[in-house]
């Protein structure tokens, strides 16, 4: 649905549900869809105005209360991940020295 037909009302229930989309998408660790729900989502979030009814605000507090749990949740994960490849990288240096010295001992 265009953002410009939605009320401010409709547009922020629709946020609040693609955010909880892309929540979804993190939980499974499905970054492409989560990217994806994402700039789907960033014009919507430019058409809100800051007038808004209680309703709304409430929404728009639950949105940034899973926005901010789901950075959290990606900073930590692209941490593991870090540490996984600093480790992958380690073993293949070591797997690769391994082989050097068979090498120069066969030799």
């Amino acid at each position: 649905m265009d953002p410009i037909e939605m009320n401010q009302s409709e547009l922020v229930e629709r946020l609040l549900s693609i955010t909880r989309e892309i929540e979804q998408a993190a939980s499974l660790a499905d970054w492409p869809e989560a990217a994806r729900l994402t700039e789907l989502r960033s014009p919507l979030l430019m058409s809100v105005s800051a007038d808004q009814e209680p309703a709304a605000l409430d929404m728009i507090r639950r949105i940034q209360a899973i926005d901010a749990t789901l950075l959290a949740d990606a900073e930590t994960t692209q941490n593991e991940l870090h540490i996984e490849f600093e480790a992958a990288i380690g073993r293949t240096k070591a797997a690769g020295e391994y082989q050097r010295m068979a090498r120069l001992q066969a030799g």
